[in-house]
């Protein structure tokens, strides 16, 4: 069962006012950290402007005190996910009481947004970049058409007839061998040439990547898990208590078929966590 769901069971309406406090004070510190600043960043123009953002690393210091706070815990280590510019932080510890496990997610979800760093090295890179694009746009155009030549003169004298797209793909991802060759042959022939204007023009970008500089955005709100899997910006601060029956799991929770010292043992462990996150 996860604390703040309606109930009218006494002890577990205890429990949530008592969950009411700790997602407040979680909530507290994640609004502390989400205190924007600007910081300068260059656009891809080269116009140097001010960008708010704020200081995801402190979410780390947060979630290393609570941790220590609750060291008979067992913690399962800060971990973080990223996809297409939204990321997520988060720390989950959990413990068990008797015949009932505790379990505390806490996490934040923000947009990462990027921008360059106001560097005139970001300049210099986009200029050469477009410099060795303009120059090797035709060689690499000839050098793509005799590769492709190449290809299907080596399938066809290795006996592979009527050609099309759709064969052609299921060749080369089902032959290892002879693509091997085709590699081969396709080097040799253009002097790997091709191969050496892709390798330049990716380390190019990646220089450029280099001087990526991430900016933060975030709504210091507490959502939900419904909410935090569809992307919204916001916190989580999760209790849950599970009991454990016949080695499984289950979230049903009635607190008449729970011991007097079992509840007391429970109580303590939350208060455990409201101490921590204060």
């Amino acid at each position: 069962m996860r604390l703040g769901i309606k109930t009218d069971d006494e002890f577990l309406i205890k429990l949530n006012d008592k969950n009411i406090q700790i997602e407040n004070n979680f909530l507290e510190k994640i609004k502390m950290i989400a205190k924007k600043y600007p910081v300068d960043v260059m656009l891809q123009d080269g116009t140097v402007k001010k960008q708010e953002t704020f200081d995801v690393e402190k979410i780390h210091q947060i979630y290393g005190d609570i941790s220590k706070k609750l060291e008979t815990w067992t913690n399962e280590g800060i971990s973080s996910t990223n996809d297409e510019g939204i990321r997520r932080n988060f720390i989950k510890l959990n413990t068990s009481v008797d015949d009932h496990i505790i379990s505390l997610h806490l996490s934040i979800q923000y947009h990462v947004v990027l921008f360059y760093q106001p560097n005139y090295e970001v300049l210099k890179k986009q200029k050469e970049l477009s410099d060795f694009i303009d120059k090797t746009k035709k060689q690499e155009i000839d050098l793509t058409e005799k590769t492709d030549h190449v290809i299907l003169e080596k399938l066809r004298a290795a006996g592979y007839k009527n050609l099309d797209t759709q064969n052609l793909f299921e060749i080369l991802y089902k032959d290892d061998k002879i693509i091997e060759k085709i590699m081969n042959e396709t080097e040799l022939q253009t002097d790997g040439d091709l191969q050496k204007i892709s390798q330049h023009k990716e380390n190019l970008l990646k220089s450029l990547d280099d001087l990526l500089l991430e900016t933060y955005q975030m709504e210091p709100i507490l959502i939900d898990e419904a909410r935090l899997v569809t992307g919204e910006e916001g916190c989580v601060c999760n209790i849950d208590i599970e009991r454990i029956e016949n080695d499984q799991k289950s979230g049903l929770i009635d607190s008449k078929k729970i011991s007097s010292d079992t509840k007391e043992k429970i109580s303590t462990l939350i208060n455990q966590i409201l101490i921590a996150i204060t």
